[in-house]
């Protein structure tokens, strides 16, 4: 079993003021950032009506679903109650994806890649009502622009009702590009298509964006580099995962001659930290991969999430897809 070393609370606090190099972050609504002091402020709770089940995290259903960003209630409507919000890029990017369709849990959306970032992350916007009609893929777009209408689109069993509208709005990384391969083994994939490519929602995996939203500069390598350790997967791969070649800065070791990978997995199963392992790394494991050490103090997160089976000893169903979408590239 691996010792792991707590993290100091000035990890904890997203690395703010660790580094000299810092992305530039506005608010992504209308809300003024001075006006949204805390998450009560800012929030908007589920049918619920409990402020955490707008946060990041294992909020839902009783604390056994999880969600993925945060969202960020409106504060401006018509006189029927229709939220008329705009949305604005959060930071500095390009347009990855447009969803001008309601075909889905995050109805309309919008994803933007920040590649001049201290790390390539993305930034999606959900629920919108519109999407601004200029917006081209691969445009570039200043932080700050208008990119929509906040709104309340979704379908099927999550559907939104007005007096609920909101802006779900994710910061993270993206698995693989390799996402399709995946898919093409799933047989929930077999009549019908993936309609979202690589921006599906099981291909990205978020960090929470409230701490980053209340300052105006934040270093967002240090954001996902910092984040606590919580579980360890060791691979054994001559092929390396594009995430490797998507994010150096997380990555250490002999890339080139790596035979394996020793990964270190947040909670909720973000990939933050990769270490090239040598052909005769006695860390290799016998099969393909496997799960080699928790931290306990987030074991009940860790079995919530499905990471890990409620006795620890085996890998849980989100873990063995993130890894396997990780590994889609090939062996």
């Amino acid at each position: 079993m691996i010792r792991f070393v707590r993290p100091s609370i000035a990890i904890l606090l997203w690395g703010v003021g660790t580094s000299l190099v810092a992305s530039e972050i506005v608010w992504p609504t209308e809300m003024d950032r001075a006006i949204a002091l805390t998450p009560a402020e800012y929030l908007q709770a589920t049918e619920s009506r409990k402020v955490e089940s707008g946060a990041f995290g294992m909020v839902r259903d009783a604390g056994h679903r999880f969600h993925e960003g945060i969202d960020i209630r409106s504060i401006r409507q018509t006189k029927s109650g229709e939220p008329v919000d705009l949305i604005f890029s959060a930071l500095d990017g390009q347009v990855a994806y447009l969803n001008p369709k309601s075909n889905g849990a995050y109805g309309k959306y919008i994803v933007l890649v920040h590649p001049r970032a201290e790390l390539p992350v993305y930034t999606l916007y959900a629920h919108l009502s519109s999407i601004e009609p200029s917006l081209k893929i691969g445009a570039a777009i200043a932080r700050g622009k208008i990119i929509g209408v906040m709104g309340h689109t979704s379908t099927g069993s999550d559907a939104i009702p007005k007096d609920r509208a909101h802006l779900h709005f994710e910061i993270g990384l993206r698995l693989a590009d390799s996402f399709e391969n995946w898919c093409s083994t799933r047989p929930e994939y077999g009549k019908t298509s993936n309609l979202h490519g690589v921006w599906n929602g099981q291909n990205l995996m978020g960090v929470d964006p409230g701490p980053l939203l209340t300052h105006s500069r934040i270093n967002l390598l240090d954001a996902i580099r910092n984040q606590p350790t919580a579980l360890v997967v060791v691979i054994r791969t001559s092929k390396a995962p594009d995430f490797v070649s998507r994010h150096p800065a997380l990555v250490s070791g002999d890339v080139g001659k790596a035979a394996g990978w020793y990964v270190e997995f947040t909670w909720q199963g973000l990939p933050k930290k990769w270490t090239a392992l040598a052909a005769n790394s006695p860390q290799l494991p016998q099969g393909r991969w496997s799960y080699t050490a928790i931290d306990y103090q987030y074991r009940n997160l860790l079995t919530l999430r499905k990471m890990i089976t409620p006795d620890a000893k085996k890998a849980g169903e989100t873990l063995i897809q993130n890894v396997e979408i990780l590994l889609s590239n090939g062996r």
